[in-house]
């Protein structure tokens, strides 16, 4: 039988974790990931990163 946390994350209800970006310095967009606490799935997303000149 699955353990309570797992049958929560079947049921898509993820306990996501810190969000952990990867930002290269060249670039104009930012890659995130987060992690599931309770089973280890990953989410990822990309975002433009905003214009500090103003």
């Amino acid at each position: 039988m699955a353990a309570p946390g797992h049958l929560l994350c079947r049921l898509g209800l993820h306990r996501w974790g810190r969000k952990r970006g990867y930002d290269e310095y060249s670039s104009n967009v930012i890659e995130w990931e987060q992690r599931c606490e309770r089973c280890g799935k990953k989410k990822r997303w990309v975002e433009v990163k905003r214009d500090r000149r103003g």
